[in-house]
C-alpha cells in the first residue's frame, strides 16, 4: 500500500477537520450531500471519492438502521370482486 505525501496528508487533515464541523451540525448527511456542501458552499474543489475515503476511514460515515428496512410484502391481501365485471365501468 502507497504512502501518502506530507503535503496530501496535511491537506486530507484539514478537511476531515472541515468535515468533521459539518458534521456536528448535520450528522445524518452522508458522503454525497457532504461533497456537495464542500464543493458549492465552502467552495471547496473536491472529489466525492475522496471525501468517501476519508469520512470512511475516521468513521464518520452514517450507520444503516437495520430496524427501518422496507418490507416487500403485503400485510393484508389484494381486495378482490365477487362478481363479473362488479368494478367495471358504471354509469
Amino acid at each position: 500500500m502507497r504512502r501518502e505525501a506530507a503535503a496530501t496528508a496535511e491537506r486530507n487533515l484539514q478537511i476531515v477537520a472541515r468535515i468533521k464541523e459539518v458534521k456536528a451540525a448535520h450528522p445524518f448527511w452522508g458522503y454525497r450531500r457532504m461533497w456537495a456542501y464542500l464543493k458549492y458552499v465552502g467552495n471547496l474543489e473536491i472529489n466525492k471519492k475522496r471525501v468517501y475515503r476519508l469520512m470512511h476511514k475516521h468513521g464518520l460515515l452514517v450507520q444503516a438502521d437495520t430496524k427501518l428496512k422496507a418490507k416487500r410484502t403485503s400485510g393484508r391481501s389484494k381486495p378482490r370482486p365477487d362478481r363479473p365485471n362488479q368494478w367495471g365501468a358504471q354509469t
